[in-house]
């Protein structure tokens, strides 16, 4: 008598507990997701009692991870909690996720559901191990360190201007640390703008995993502006700043110096508004794709009329501009900052394609050829960017008459059905270039065929 008395009494308890700690919601429908990314689920859960409770640690699992705003939530506050599913499955799921809290003898259980269509290249397939005995490794809200710093030199810098922002456009507090800042932060994407004097301005969209406790922003050095007056050289009496190509290694001199404007004449090709979106990142680096994209680059460049406009932006962890959207009235300081590309990092290819777009519209041609040209060896991330709103990005702007083509470098036949698709949704065109192959002239023969009147 007395066990059923207590059992009775534990289950009226943790109903009336259970009313006292009230989710907004327990169900999570992705719905249909066509390029699955690991996506987040979002709750929240609020304290209606007169007293504290925390979140009782979550020990890993291979298939979801949660992460916590706050562990302890105190009377009338409320806690954020995010949820991600990792799975190596298509088609429909349904997961039941139990958290466990101080003040309730039963689990709070969460529902995540959806339909899974294909999964996104940059997918993560298993949760990252997460340290089930620190129960700050799964807080939501971390300390970061920004640095900045010279990218040529490392050496520390003192910015002249620095801001983090939220999407929303909302500033993140700054802490002055030394010569760089620490700042309270949500894991997620955010907008950091930095300024100094001597270096090319730093606008990028970037993305905070929950795992770091440092991100270091790397400044350009803006080149030296050579003295314009000519001076007798052993070059023949080329001017000053055209010793900057002395300093190419992997571009024939002898190819810039022989400008091959006959190949768009005006009567015939439209004037080009382009921007380049150009891979940096490590696997660039390998079997010769990126000297085999600037020597491309550089083949379309020599072809390009003083009347058309040029802007090459580079993508790693990070986007950036490599070279100012402008008119193509100074090649051989268009090669060199080719030429200057560095591979670092991972895949930032949505911050890439908004700054690209960007460009184009401010600098928008009515009766020219306007395009965005990506060139990568083949994984074309999205960043903060989900696959959805990139490829609605891509169609819209088709529609306005910005259009999109890609160029593949390499070996990689799933990423170049990818860069097939988007280049079909931006009505642009897709070309395979191979280390090696001598096939750089296929982009300047793409520009023509886009460009032609």
């Amino acid at each position: 008598m007395f066990r059923a008395t207590a059992v009775l009494f534990l289950l009226i308890f943790s109903r009336l507990a259970a009313q006292d700690v009230l989710p907004d919601r327990q169900v999570w429908d992705f719905g249909d997701v066509l390029y699955w990314k690991n996506d987040t689920a979002r709750f929240k859960v609020r304290n209606a009692t007169d007293k504290d409770f925390v979140f009782l640690p979550t020990y890993y699992k291979e298939n979801v991870a949660a992460y916590f705003s706050s562990r302890l939530v105190e009377p009338g506050k409320t806690a954020e909690i995010l949820m991600v599913y990792y799975t190596t499955r298509k088609g429909k799921f349904s997961l039941d996720v139990p958290l466990f809290i101080s003040s309730r003898a039963e689990p709070l259980v969460f529902k995540l559901k959806g339909d899974i269509k294909g999964f996104d290249p940059s997918a993560q397939l298993r949760c990252p191990v997460v340290n089930p005995t620190n129960a700050d490794e799964n807080k939501l809200e971390k300390m970061v360190q920004v640095e900045i710093r010279n990218r040529n030199t490392d050496e520390r810098l003192k910015p002249d201007e620095f801001s983090v922002k939220e999407n929303n456009g909302k500033r993140i507090r700054l802490e002055p640390q030394g010569d760089g800042f620490r700042m309270a932060i949500i894991p997620g994407n955010y907008r950091i703008a930095c300024t100094k004097t001597g270096f090319e301005d730093y606008l990028a969209l970037i993305t905070l995993e929950p795992y770091q406790r440092k991100f270091i922003v790397y400044m350009d050095p803006k080149p030296v502006e050579e003295a314009t007056v000519p001076e007798p050289t052993s070059t023949g009496g080329r001017d000053a700043t055209s010793s900057e190509l002395l300093l190419m290694d992997t571009i024939d001199e002898e190819a810039h110096i022989h400008p091959e404007d006959e190949l768009l004449e005006s009567n015939t090709y439209k004037t080009n508004n382009l921007v380049f979106i150009v891979d940096a990142s490590m696997s660039m680096k390998r079997d010769g794709k990126m000297e085999t994209l600037k020597s491309t680059m550089a083949i379309l460049v020599s072809a390009l009329r003083s009347n058309d406009r040029l802007g090459v932006v580079g993508f790693s962890n990070d986007a950036k501009i490599i070279h100012p959207h402008g008119p193509v009235d100074n090649k051989d300081s268009i090669y060199s900052r080719i030429n200057r590309l560095k591979t670092e990092g991972g895949t930032n290819g949505g911050a890439a394609l908004k700054l690209a777009y960007q460009q184009a519209r401010q600098y928008f041609q009515a009766d020219g050829n306007n395009q965005i040209v990506i060139v990568t060896d083949g994984m074309f991330t999205t960043g903060g960017l989900s696959r959805k709103a990139m490829e609605k990005m891509i169609t819209e702007a088709a529609a306005s008459g910005i259009h999109l083509s890609t160029i593949m470098v390499g070996q990689n036949p799933t990423a170049l059905e990818t860069l097939k698709h988007l280049s079909a949704l931006g009505g642009g065109n897709n070309i395979h270039i191979l280390p090696d192959a001598n096939q750089q002239m296929l982009l300047l023969e793409m520009v023509k065929s886009q460009s032609r009147r």
